[in-house]
């Protein structure tokens, strides 16, 4: 019985004993954790201070007395004067760029007729009754150039065989179906309303001319190299002649300046010149 006793209070001991150096396992991890949250919740108030704070290289509450007090002074709250709102724009103003072309609806023949008399009615205005926009989708169309060629008849006779042929006008681009308005549509969508080649490609084949991407972007390469070009040279020739070229203000925060707060705005100037 005695040692049955021995051998349970050596097993509770034991127990015991691995409990503690468990519970130990468990405090340290808890003092881990603890140390990882302090560290990533000081990381998010960083972060949030980045994005949603002052742009300003000092934290809140590190203001010298000095800065505080140029601060007091300089900082003062203004309130706007109240504007009445803006009255909305009439669809007179909104259109007036638009160009103007009138339906006139008449009135059928057979109910042209008076009908207390029978008698033929005339015109004696046209009223005004509804507006809407009406847009007209692109079109592609085949543009043939006839030349036309002349023959002397008198010189025919005498088997001279003089011909003349009229003048044609100059391809935008040699061996090529591009046209001034083919090339600028073109380039209007890609450059202005940021619509890729291959998607120009889609349109065109539904408009039933079809065209590859690889010639859309070589009729954009072609003119500006034989169009643009000359003309982008010739403005840079007048620019280089120029003193004073271009200026950049670049805002930036400027600490300790003698007779301004911090917080005001600085401007760093970058200027090109010749």
């Amino acid at each position: 019985m005695a040692e049955y006793k021995d051998d349970l209070i050596e097993l509770l001991h034991k127990t015991i004993e691995e409990k503690d150096a468990q519970i130990q396992e468990l405090q340290k991890t808890i003092q881990e954790l603890n140390i990882t949250v302090a560290n990533l919740n000081e990381t998010l108030e960083e972060f949030r201070r980045k994005f949603f704070g002052t742009s300003r290289e000092r934290a809140a509450g590190r203001v010298p007395d000095e800065e505080a007090g140029q601060e007091d002074q300089t900082e003062k709250s203004t309130v706007r004067s109240h504007t009445r709102r803006k009255p909305k724009a009439k669809r007179e103003e909104l259109y007036k760029n638009l160009p103007v072309r009138e339906v006139r609806c008449p009135m059928p023949e057979d109910q042209r007729l008076c009908p207390d008399c029978d008698t033929v009615m005339e015109t004696i205005a046209w009223q005004f009754v509804r507006e809407e926009l009406r847009i007209t989708p692109a079109k592609v169309e085949r543009i043939q150039y006839m030349q036309e060629v002349l023959a002397c008849p008198v010189c025919r006779e005498e088997d001279t065989g003089t011909i003349v042929k009229a003048p044609v006008p100059t391809a935008l681009l040699a061996h090529s179906p591009a046209s001034p308005s083919m090339a600028a549509f073109v380039m209007y969508q890609k450059f202005l309303n940021s619509v890729p080649f291959y998607r120009q490609e889609m349109d065109w084949l539904q408009m039933g001319a079809p065209l590859a991407r690889e010639t859309t972007s070589n009729w954009c390469i072609k003119c500006a190299l034989t169009y643009f070009e000359p003309v982008y040279d010739r403005l840079h020739e007048y620019l280089v002649k120029r003193d004073l070229l271009h200026a950049d203000e670049t805002v930036c925060q400027v600490l300790h300046e003698e007779g301004r707060a911090a917080t005001s705005t600085s401007y760093m100037c970058y200027v090109l010149s010749f």
